[in-house]
C-alpha cells in the first residue's frame, strides 16, 4: 500500500515538474508542445513532446486501475490532447474518470 502511495506521489511529482518546465516557453503551436499517439501491445497510449523532448509517456489509460491501453489511436491523441491543453494552460497534466468518461474513451 506504501509502495501504491509513494509512486502516486512521485508521478504527480514528475508531472509537475513537467508543468514548470513549460510554463516559460511559448511558440505559435500550442506552447511548443506536441501529443502522439504511439503503438503498445495491445493497443495505443500517447507521448506529449516539447521540441526534442518527451515530456509525459503514457503507454496506459490514466485514472485507471490496471495497465490498460487505449483500444484506439483516436481515444489516445483525444486524451494526450487534453493533457496537452492543461499543461498550456498551466494546470496540472491529471485525468479523471469523468474526463475520461465525457471524451467518450471505451476501455477495452
Amino acid at each position: 500500500m506504501k509502495l501504491v502511495f509513494i509512486l502516486k506521489v512521485g508521478v504527480l511529482s514528475l508531472m509537475t515538474a513537467c508543468l514548470f518546465c513549460c510554463a516559460g516557453h511559448t511558440s505559435a503551436d500550442s506552447d511548443g508542445l506536441q501529443c502522439e499517439a504511439i503503438k503498445v501491445k495491445e493497443g495505443y497510449g500517447y507521448i506529449v513532446v516539447h521540441e526534442e523532448d518527451t515530456l509525459i509517456y503514457q503507454p496506459f489509460i490514466p485514472a485507471v486501475s490496471g495497465k490498460i491501453p487505449f483500444a484506439t489511436k483516436e481515444d489516445a491523441l483525444k486524451i494526450g490532447e487534453l493533457v496537452c491543453r492543461k499543461l498550456s494552460e498551466h494546470q496540472l497534466p491529471t485525468v479523471t474518470q469523468e474526463e475520461l468518461t465525457s471524451s467518450g474513451i471505451r476501455l477495452k
